[in-house]
């Protein structure tokens, strides 16, 4: 082939201090107008022989090499290496990455290794990735949550650095589901003790997202795009102190019409206990009118066995269902919340925020003592107009119990 292929540089920033941690080596190529594009297309084409194709892949990985000399202090270089090559090798001893380094008598250390698929055979897969860390490189693991069969390769392989999916991190900046899922996606990522990096984050909202996944490291064209040349680390950190910024303004913000939101439901629950403590309260409910944002509520007993229908709050009144009675809530984290409180009597608690799955609303739960045998549990709809960015903020904190006074 004739055409020329060559590294550029991302750089990769540390959210806690908005430097530049690395640089991720990507493929470029010059088009017939000499405008620098990518040439990652070049690896998986198929009108190209597989011999050429890994050529080219280990020449421009070569050149990334070289640049190691160059690289600031403290930080590291990523490089992508597909296991797709792997089949095409004699054996695992001798890995063409390490025959580089090498020759190079470049400190392995500064180099992650990104595994780009995790597709192929996972006991290759994992003595490619023993080998690498046993020679002082770090693994990289990319396109985290394009599949749930990851899972159990990811715990398997256990990487230091774990890239989320980009598409989904784009489509949870504007889905309420779809951020759950980034976050769930990230939350674990953290569990299994690995670094997230969020990689393809272009709007601030992306980054925001990116922060309420635990993402140590970021990338994408929000910071810089692929340059011919590494960029100081200290080039980025202006531009992250003020998205941080604005990232405080809103969340502050939120939170201050987070704890509106929380006295308001406080208020309106403590009016609907004292209609239950009347007696025989539940079979005459016709006079109370709940918020819209109360979708149910029903009561159980100290036990956490439900002993009243659900009541669904409707346009035409409470309408009462039976098919929950006499299910147990206590393993639920706000449940025991409340009990193990040391003033249960004037203590209200929320859940972490979630879908509701009858009515595809996202909502929480309140949870506070009736009388001293029973428990109120109150289905709230979280109808927060903030970005679910801030979902955190929006809704009432599981861990914030206030006083009912």
């Amino acid at each position: 082939m004739s055409v020329k292929v060559f590294p550029y540089f991302q750089p990769i920033v540390e959210t806690a201090t908005g430097r530049i941690a690395g640089y991720e080596a990507l493929a470029r190529m010059e088009d017939e107008d000499g405008n620098v594009v990518s040439a990652g297309g070049l690896f998986s084409d198929q009108a190209i022989a597989v011999k050429e194709r890994i050529v080219l892949d280990r020449d421009v990985r070569l050149q990334a090499l070289k640049q190691l000399e160059l690289l600031p202090e403290n930080t590291f270089l990523s490089i992508n290496i597909s296991p797709e090559w792997l089949k095409y090798l004699e054996s695992l001893d001798n890995l063409p990455t390490l025959d580089m380094i090498k020759a190079l008598a470049a400190d392995p250390s500064k180099v992650v290794i990104e595994i780009t698929e995790l597709d192929g055979d996972i006991d290759v897969i994992q003595r490619l990735t023993e080998k690498y860390r046993a020679s002082g490189f770090r693994v990289a693991i990319d396109d985290f949550g394009t599949g749930f069969s990851q899972l159990d390769r990811i715990a398997l392989l256990k990487p230091d650095i774990i890239k989320l999916d980009m598409t989904l991190l784009k489509s949870g900046a504007k889905d309420s589901r779809g951020s759950s899922m980034v976050q769930m996606l990230g939350e674990l990522a953290s569990k299994l003790g690995s670094k997230v990096l969020c990689e393809g984050v272009e709007t601030e909202d992306e980054y925001y997202l990116a922060l309420s996944c635990n993402a140590v490291y970021v990338q994408g064209f929000l910071f810089s795009p692929a340059t011919a040349e590494m960029l100081s680390p200290d080039t980025t950190v202006e531009n992250v102190q003020n998205l941080l910024g604005h990232y405080r303004d809103r969340a502050v913000e939120a939170t201050s019409r987070s704890y509106w939101r929380a006295e308001k439901v406080k208020s309106e629950l403590m009016s609907l206990r004292e209609v239950l403590r009347v007696a025989d309260a539940e079979d005459d409910l016709q006079h109370f009118v709940a918020a819209d944002h109360l979708i149910r509520f029903y009561i159980c007993d100290r036990m956490g066995n439900q002993i009243s229908p659900n009541y669904e709050n409707s346009d035409r009144g409470w309408i009462r269902d039976e098919g929950h009675r006499g299910y147990n809530w206590s393993w639920r984290p706000y449940f025991f919340e409340l009990l193990g409180s040391s003033d249960m009597e004037n203590r209200l608690v929320f859940s972490d925020p979630y879908q509701d799955i009858h009515t595809g609303l996202r909502a929480q739960t309140a949870v506070l003592f009736v009388d001293d045998s029973r428990i109120l549990l109150a289905d709230l709809r979280d109808d927060q107009q903030e970005s679910d960015l801030f979902s955190g903020f929006t809704a009432m904190p599981a861990s914030w119990i206030p006083e009912i006074t």
